[in-house]
């Protein structure tokens, strides 16, 4: 048989790849996983879910450990100060991405001091309404919103959390002056929101859901790129606003220098992870959505988002903490 140029080069980049892996016997200890939030949360439970399944597969354990504070900070400055030797990860979601623009001394680059391995899943945010408002579709807030400044008020998680994010894009690309509350939790906001002193918001499907089936609130659309899996009859906000787009996400990241051979592996692993039938149903049911991603389009989604996130806290005035 005869192997083109081109075959040949791929080929031998297999062998190097696979050998490099023999050679480091990777992984032949434990690997930590550590997530910058407290136990139970969403990121938490992404974490202990494709962190089991990846220890089923590696053949070694795998530690999920919770370093919640600071923003997120404490726990991602670990993970950015640990060896690059694959035995140390990080869950990362858009706080991650964030934090430069909101806080003083900044402890860590997010792109000089990490690479992207894998993403899990999308957790497209969802645009709800009071139902007591006349409003019903995307173009109704707007329209709404144009004719009434400053006198919607709309609920957040705080300018850097990813309902916040959303909240501003919507209000700089909609052309509509709104004013944020900023909640400790959602959980908060969407009270308030249930109770009309907030008229919009932004949040995970999960959490809206039970209350649009009950009346009280309304679901004008996704904030994602697509319609989501397990509810389709909702639209997509570009259909009225063209590119907007803003949805969380659960990333795992590696400190800077992590042998190339290794993040190829826990790529491949994580990704093949979030295609089994089973692990994919169950990230549905919890109102994500399950992504199949290359190491080299996430570090470029990580560089496109940062100076996004950048470009929308600036327009804030923010006094770093």
């Amino acid at each position: 048989m005869i192997f083109s140029k081109k075959k040949l080069i791929a080929l031998g980049l297999v062998l190097i790849s696979s050998w490099s892996i023999a050679q480091t016997d990777y992984p032949k200890r434990p690997i930590t996983i550590i997530v910058p939030y407290a136990v139970g949360g969403g990121a938490d439970q992404v974490a202990r879910l494709l962190g089991q399944q990846l220890s089923l597969r590696l053949k070694q354990s795998v530690v999920i450990e919770n370093r919640g504070g600071g923003s997120n900070t404490i726990g991602m400055n670990l993970v950015a100060k640990a060896a690059p030797d694959g035995y140390t990860l990080g869950l990362a979601t858009p706080t991650f991405l964030m934090t430069p623009s909101i806080l003083k001394n900044h402890p860590y680059d997010p792109l000089g001091d990490f690479t992207g391995i894998a993403v899990a899943a999308d957790a497209p945010l969802v645009l709800a309404v009071n139902s007591k408002l006349p409003i019903k579709t995307v173009k109704d807030l707007i329209e709404y919103g144009k004719a009434r400044p400053n006198e919607l008020n709309w609920a957040s998680g705080g300018t850097a959390s990813t309902q916040g994010l959303a909240g501003l894009l919507f209000s700089m690309t909609a052309g509509i002056q709104t004013t944020q509350v900023q909640y400790k939790g959602s959980s908060q906001g969407l009270n308030d929101l249930l109770g009309g002193s907030v008229q919009f918001m932004f949040n995970p499907m999960p959490s809206i859901i039970q209350h649009e089936r009950s009346g009280r609130i309304r679901i004008l659309g996704v904030a994602g790129t697509q319609r989501m899996t397990k509810y389709p009859e909702f639209p997509l906000i570009s259909d009225t606003l063209p590119g907007f787009q803003a949805s969380g996400w659960f990333g795992f990241v590696a400190p800077k220098g992590t042998p190339p051979a290794i993040l190829d592996l826990l790529n491949k692993e994580f990704n093949e992870i979030v295609k089994d039938p089973a692990i994919r149903d169950r990230l549905i049911d919890d109102g994500l959505e399950p992504k199949n991603i290359t190491r080299e389009a996430f570090n470029k989604s990580l560089q496109s988002e940062f100076a996004k996130y950048q470009k929308i806290l600036a327009t804030q005035n923010i006094v770093k903490e």
